[in-house]
């Protein structure tokens, strides 16, 4: 059995915003409670905004969300003036700012979504200089705007393995966008990426049990600027060449790992997580 300490937990109200870190996460067995429950739809085509559709959308990076104690999002915009989810000046700030109209929406459960996506020239891979359009919660239930699984998982020894192929690019977890973060308690993966080769594991944190099924594929939202983070195309191309993936419908780069909740209930930051044997 290997085990790993939760070292941080992160929480995205509205899909492609910046979300929050935070001490604890709820699980149900369909998601986060609370993870991009809301997002962005463009009134003229229906679709969800996604910063994978850089123009206009990649701007939603400098905007965030957070959750309050009542339930409630607030959004911070770039300038610091804030709004609350749902309500008709955040959604006319949001037109003004993309130049087209949209509304912030809460997820329908079992509703079909799609949003756009623009995907660079990535060698060796199957979605290369392409545009094409994804379905929301591709892999899990539709009760939340993720765009595959319920939950992402990074490995902060990949992080650093990942930093020393690069060239003085900043990392930083926002650019992955993961909810969980963990430290190997030993040297496991140390100079490689320590869960490219996870898949079909059972994951165990207290009494929440989670199923690990596919490393996750990458987009070009890893290279966007955002607040803290400059652009960096090199991101997407060393994945390409280092963590490039096969799977049945073509090969990706990969960075992370997808899981579905299959025993719900809390985590903290702190807490063991084994991968059971």
């Amino acid at each position: 059995m290997t085990t790993y300490s939760i070292a941080e937990l992160w929480r995205y109200p509205i899909k492609s915003m910046g979300g929050e870190r935070v001490a604890g996460l709820e699980l149900s067995v369909s998601a986060i409670v609370g993870d991009r429950r809301w997002a962005v739809r463009s009134i003229e085509t229906g679709k969800i905004a996604s910063a994978k559709r850089p123009r206009p959308y990649g701007q939603l990076l400098s905007w965030s969300a957070r959750a309050q104690a009542d339930g409630r999002v607030i959004v911070a915009a770039p300038d610091g003036r804030e709004y609350s989810a749902g309500s008709s000046e955040l959604d006319a700030a949001l037109t003004e700012a993309l130049g087209e109209p949209v509304q912030v929406v809460e997820v329908e459960e079992g509703r079909e979504e799609t949003y756009g996506s623009e995907w660079p020239e990535i060698p060796g891979t199957v979605l290369s200089d392409v545009e094409v359009d994804l379905p929301v919660a591709a892999l899990t239930e539709k009760t939340s705007f993720v765009d595959a699984a319920a939950v992402h998982i990074i490995v902060n020894q990949s992080m650093t393995h990942l930093a020393s192929l690069l060239d003085g690019v900043k990392l930083g977890v926002e650019r992955f966008r993961p909810n969980i973060v963990l430290d190997a308690h030993d040297d496991i993966g140390s100079g490689e990426f320590a869960d490219l080769a996870w898949k079909d594991l059972v994951v165990k944190v207290g009494d929440v049990e989670l199923r690990v099924g596919d490393p996750t594929p990458r987009c070009v939202m890893t290279t966007l600027a955002q607040p803290g983070y400059e652009q960096a195309k090199s991101v997407l191309q060393v994945l390409a060449t280092a963590a490039r993936k096969e799977f049945d419908y073509g090969a990706f780069a990969c960075f992370g790992t997808n899981a579905e909740v299959t025993a719900a209930g809390t985590i903290n930051v702190g807490d063991t997580l084994a991968i059971l044997d």
